[in-house]
């Protein structure tokens, strides 16, 4: 059908394998053309018991955000499915246990609590699964057998996925997942004959492109790759915490290293000494941790010394909601610190941004020689999107940096007050440029200055070059007519890089 455009939601206990059908739908949908955008929750514990809901919007154009209906969704526990019921829209499916393993009460199952015009498709998933692989284990994958049945969705695209995912946990794991599939696939066409009319029409072939899975927490770690991070330093904390794994993995096999430091205080800090001497590096947190790092962040800006933080935002204030999306660190991230402090903050908007802007946020580290602090939140840092899988070009990666003139050796001025603001950075060991650095305010040869004069000339200069670094970041964009009674201003925005498209 033309305009596909419908939101699947997996609902379970921890423990049922909801995020794990959730995960392969997300890849089989993609894989069979359809663009994804899917978001999980969960309960904070690491382990423990709780709801686990997936989230996935899938249709034949760009998804820019969740829908807030569902129409598909598939039940491995109903009492935690019933408080998905005010969500699903007029006519949705439903697919659910008809035969629970054990006595429940009468109103226990979900088909007792939707509306009549909800269309349920009750699945033994339990007796299904055990029959066919000797476990009730898989009874995720017996729904996502019998949501395959239903909807048309070709099982060799659910085959490949289960094989990619199980295939590497042995021929036993492997085969038990695949039966468990198979069953509820042909349950569902020998038992719902009647009732499959809502099959989903696939994209054309190559409509889509060749597209992958990622999370912004991954796109930001692959950016941070690309852009040839050397050290990461950081402290678990979540949303952020996946891109130090991520990277754990991956940076010491490019030649960089990953140090996982006492606190935040000392990850900036070795940020900041890092940079100092000429070696990308990069940290990321959220907002505890990003309050932390206020006075060191400060520093870097008086000491002109490059840095990137990514500021993986979450509800607040102190340690807040751990789980949860706010977008309330901006004017920590714009204005926290002692004095006038300005520093580039730039929002990317979905999981391609994530990569680009953590790209661009190393060249404008160095290129202004301030800290730049992208702020994501935990909705983008776990939401995942099929993309194109995005490339940096050798111009997007290359040294920002202004190093000085030859003529300069002997006298050289690290914090030259020059007209753009920026001043010429020399790194320590380069021959006749040493220099002093010190959060003291100080004089363009870097000697500490306590003077009123001194002291806003400096800052005068690196507002200026704060200033100037607008010609590289995108503009506002207008959207309205010439009468309105009230108007919008958003902080987030999509960026255009020549060359590149939108």
């Amino acid at each position: 059908m033309a305009g596909v455009d419908i939101t699947i939601e997996v609902c379970g206990m921890s423990g049922d394998g909801t995020i794990a059908a959730g995960g392969l739908l997300n890849e089989v949908m993609s894989k069979a053309g359809f663009s994804v955008l899917a978001f999980d929750s969960y309960p904070a514990e690491i382990r423990g018991f709780g709801r686990c809901v997936t989230r996935s919007r899938i249709g034949d154009g760009e998804m820019l955000a969740l829908s807030d209906k569902t129409h598909v969704l598939i039940s491995l526990d109903d009492e935690q499915s019933r408080s998905r019921i005010p969500f699903l829209a007029k006519g949705a499916n439903v697919f659910f246990n008809n035969r629970p393993p054990s006595y429940v009460e009468e109103d226990y199952p979900i088909a007792a609590h939707v509306e009549p015009d909800v269309q349920l498709y009750g699945i033994p998933l339990a007796d299904l699964a055990s029959e066919a692989a000797g476990t009730d284990r898989g009874r995720n994958l017996t729904a996502l057998g019998a949501f395959s049945g239903v909807f048309g969705v070709p099982p060799e695209f659910f085959r490949q996925v289960i094989e990619k995912k199980f295939g590497p946990k042995g021929e036993k794991v492997l085969k038990g997942n695949l039966l468990s599939f198979e069953a509820g696939y042909e349950y569902a066409k020998e038992n719902f004959q009647d009732r499959l009319a809502n099959n989903l029409t696939l994209p054309e072939t190559g409509k889509v492109g060749d597209k992958v899975l990622l999370s912004g927490n991954l796109a930001i770690g692959k950016g941070a790759m690309d852009a040839g991070l050397h050290l990461y330093f950081g402290y678990p904390i979540t949303p952020a915490t996946p891109i130090m794994e991520y990277l754990a993995k991956t940076l010491p096999e490019k030649g960089g290293k990953v140090v996982q430091m006492e606190d935040e205080i000392s990850s900036i800090g070795a940020v900041l000494g890092s940079y100092y001497a000429g070696k990308r590096s990069m940290t990321a947190t959220s907002g505890p941790g990003f309050a932390l790092m206020t006075e060191l962040i400060t520093h870097g800006v008086m000491a002109e010394i490059p840095a990137v933080i990514i500021n993986a935002q979450r509800g607040g204030p102190s340690t807040g909601l751990p789980t949860k999306t706010e977008q309330s660190d901006l004017h920590a991230a714009v204005f926290g610190g002692p004095g006038d402090s300005a520093r580039i903050v730039i929002a990317p908007t979905n999981v391609a941004e994530c990569y680009d802007y953590t790209v661009m946020s190393f060249q404008l580290a160095e290129r202004y020689q301030t800290p730049v602090i992208v702020l994501t939140d935990f909705f983008l840092d776990n939401r995942v999107e099929n993309v194109v899988m995005p490339q940096a070009s050798a111009e997007e990666i290359a040294d920002g940096n202004v190093y000085p003139e030859g003529a300069d050796k002997g006298k050289y001025l690290r914090f030259k007050d020059t007209p753009s603001g920026i001043s010429p950075r020399a790194i320590p060991g380069m021959e006749g440029f040493h220099f002093s650095a010190s959060g003291l305010e100080h004089r363009e040869s870097g000697d500490p200055d306590y003077g009123a004069e001194t002291h806003m000339q400096m800052s005068d200069k690196r507002h200026r070059k704060i200033r100037g670094a607008l010609e590289n970041l995108p503009g506002p964009v207008a959207f309205f007519e010439e009468d309105m009674d009230v108007g919008v201003i958003a902080y987030l925005r999509r960026y255009t890089w020549p060359g590149r498209g939108e």
